[in-house]
Parts: structure tokens; sequence; C-alpha cells
């Protein structure tokens, strides 16, 4: 009977995210659960999919995973916990608590800066920023640095909105001979903090930049902030634990991964309805094609690929899609333990550096199809640190939010020098710059 229950409020909350209207999280509740033996995450690992559980920080051995269970599948959860004596504790009792305070602090904080006076620079890391607003700051770079910046639409979504990307370079253009860093951020759309990791980055690099030359000099920045921005206009408007795009899988459900979309080792993961589908086809989505488009056009002067995500304190390489090592395994880890000796100095979180199937589980991603299918050598995911070991997981407060982005920014100085000590390829055909 609980099951039937289950699977009719399941139905409503799709049915919800078709029409529209804004999902509750009334009653669902995060768990934190640690691991200890292969047989115990093996147990967590097959409960996920029979009670269709959202993992808001990975299921690994030995560290806590951070995991939402919905009011009809709780029960369930408990006994499969207590029955096999694997530890856990609940640490939020009610999401939608979790989410109306953020909403109403977001709102606090919106009136406060409009009504205080500007200081030097156009960016305001008080609030978290909606689709509208970052695209408008994308805009007032481009007026008032145009020297610096450019910003280009690299097609559009489902629901019609453009996909931008950010270049900046003190060369004025990117051209053929300089490397470059090439990022995109928010692929999945409630992932709020990395999005501002990623524009404080922006900022950092453009309003700072006489004080960041260092990151400049020889450097070349490539940045889709948003390459989701229907979801993530979702999460601000109805649901704001939304993961995927926003195009119809079928008549009932809505949505794919985009970071399982991408055709390099693609397999179908997960039903239509799952929140980790991967799509009918490798490279169905509107949004994955215009990454694989980026990502083909600056693929010879990369020198170094991030894909921003949370939560977890983990950089990861590849492979992801399986237990194969990469054949610069050794170097990845060199330079992805220098970026988190990084934040290690600052005061951050321990970040665990490694391969993302060893680490976690086996998944194809954005890393893996440029590094394999392009041969960008340097291609990581950053997991961003957040607050899941305290229960709120994706939902984060501002003075989080803030000290996310500057140990964020401590990683990309080291992405971003290392790759402007490295020399671009010789060119084998003439090419314009951008």
């Amino acid at each position: 009977m609980g099951q039937i229950f289950g699977a009719v409020a399941v139905l409503l909350v799709l049915l919800f995210s078709v029409l529209g209207e804004e999902v509750s999280y009334e009653g669902f509740k995060i768990y934190n659960v640690y691991t200890r033996t292969r047989t115990e995450l093996e147990l967590l690992q097959r409960v996920s999919n029979d009670l269709d559980l959202d993992f808001w920080s990975p299921a690994v051995l030995n560290k806590n995973a951070s995991v939402m269970v919905s009011p009809w599948n709780d029960e369930s959860f408990r006994s499969q916990l207590v029955m096999n004596n694997v530890e856990h504790r609940v640490i939020q009792n009610n999401v939608q608590r979790l989410i109306d305070h953020e909403n109403v602090m977001n709102m606090i904080k919106t009136r406060k800066r409009r009504s205080t006076a500007q200081d030097d620079t156009i960016a305001k890391f008080d609030h978290f920023w909606t689709l509208e607003e970052i695209y408008q700051y994308l805009d007032d770079l481009k007026k008032q640095y145009p020297k610096l910046v450019r910003v280009m639409d690299y097609g559009v979504t489902h629901e019609g909105r453009p996909i931008k990307v950010i270049t900046i370079s003190a060369k004025e253009v990117v051209d053929e001979f300089h490397p470059v860093v090439l990022i995109d951020g928010g692929i999945h759309a409630r992932e709020w903090a990395g999005h501002m990791a990623v524009l404080y980055l922006i900022h950092q690099l453009v309003e700072r930049s006489a004080e960041n030359m260092d990151l400049l000099s020889n450097t070349n920045w490539v940045i889709m902030p948003v390459a989701n921005p229907d979801g993530y206009v979702y999460t601000h408007q109805s649901n704001r634990l939304w993961r995927k795009n926003r195009a119809p899988s079928n008549t009932v459900c809505t949505g794919t991964d985009l970071n399982r979309n991408f055709p390099f080792q693609w397999a179908f993961y997960g039903g239509e309805c799952s929140i980790g589908y991967a799509g009918p086809t490798p490279a169905s989505e509107l949004e994955t094609r215009a990454m694989m488009l980026l990502m083909a056009k600056y693929a010879r002067v990369t020198q170094v690929y991030l894909a921003v995500h949370t939560c977890g304190d983990y950089i990861l390489y590849p492979y992801g899609y399986d237990y194969v090592d990469a054949p610069n395994k050794a170097q990845l880890q060199e330079l992805g333990d220098k970026a988190a000796a990084a934040v290690k100095a600052i005061g951050g979180p321990d970040y665990t550096v490694g391969s993302a199937a060893f680490l976690l589980y086996p998944a194809n991603g954005s890393d893996d199809f440029i590094y394999g299918s392009f041969g960008v050598e340097y291609a990581y995911t950053l997991e961003l640190s957040c607050s899941a070991s305290s229960g709120d997981g994706f939902i984060i407060s501002l003075e989080e939010m803030q000290k996310i982005n500057k140990e964020a920014f401590e990683m990309f100085k080291v992405f971003g020098k290392f790759a402007g000590e490295q020399t671009v390829k010789p060119l084998t055909s003439s090419r314009q710059s951008t």
C-alpha cells in the first residue's frame, strides 16, 4: 500500500512540474548516512532506486552522504537502515522550511541591495541572482569593458532562452595562440552555489582585472555561466530542487540530465521520469549541443576544462563512465592536488581528488566528453563545497555562498595559472579569432 501511495505522490509532483505549479517539499527529510562497508554502500545504492532517493552529496565509503527522502518513503528507508545496522541520523525534518527561509532571506537582501549606495563594482554577491540578472550583468560588462569582454549566444533552449557565453581576454580577442580555460556552470539547475562561484570568477577577472592580471596576461577565459537556463529559471519560479532541463521527455515527464546526455560513452541511464535520465539518444538536447559546439570551437587552444557543480568537496577527473584510468592520471592528480591545497591554505575544507568512477560511481559527463572526444588533457569536474553535512545541501546561506565563492576562486587561480604556462599546439589550418 505504501508503494501505491508513493507512486501516486510521485505522479502528482511530475504533474505539477508539467503544469508549472509550484512544487512543495513539505515533510521531506534529509538524512546523513555513513557507509562503512561495501555491502552497506551497495544497500544504499539499491534502495536509492527502489525508494526514489535524491542524493545531495554522493554516497561513498567512509564518508557521510546527504540524502533527501520523501514522506511516503521515509518509514521504508529508515527500516532498511536499522535492519542493516547502517549509521544514520535525520538532520532536517522539513526541506520546505529551508526553501522558504532561503526565499525570504534572498528577498530581504535584494531589497537591501537596491536601497544602498553602489560601490565601484557592478556585481553584488549579497543574494542569489536570477537568470535575468546574470544575463544583464554579462551585457553590462560587455558595454563597460569592451576591450576585455565579449558576449555571444550559443544557441537557444527548448523554451527559447539564449545560452550565453562570455570570453575574457587581455588581448581583446580569444586568439589562436594563447591558452584557454573553458568553464561551464549550472548544468544542473538547482546547484546555485556553482552558478554564483562562476559569476564571482567573472567578477574577479573583469571588474578586478588590475588585481588579477597574472590570470589574464597569458590566459584567455571562455565561460558559459548558465548551461541550463530553462532549468535555472524553473528553480526560481516553481521547483527549487529541479535538476534537469525542461524539454518534455514524454507525455508525463519533463527533462533530461544534460550531464548524462553527452555522446562519449553515452548509456541509457534511468527511466524517463528519473532525476538522472540521460535522454532518448546521445546529444538529443539543445543545451548539450550548444556546449559541444563551444567545446569544438576552442578545443585546440583549451588547456584546462572545468565543469562546476555542487555538492561534495571533490575535484574529479576522467574517466567517469567506467573504472578506467586516464593515460595522464598522474598529471591530473598532481594539478588537482595543487587546487585542493589552495583551498586548504585559506581555511577551506579538504577536497578529495581522483577519477570520478573510482571515487564516486560510474557515469559519463562533460569532462569525459571533452577529454575523450577532443583530447583536452586537463579536464575536471569541481564538486564545490556546500553545507551538506548540516543538511542544507543545495540550499545554502548567503554567508556560505560568499565563502564558497572565495574558495572556488583559489582553485580557479591554480588552474588559470597552469593553463597560461602551457604551449598551444601549432595551427594545422587558418582560423579566425573571436
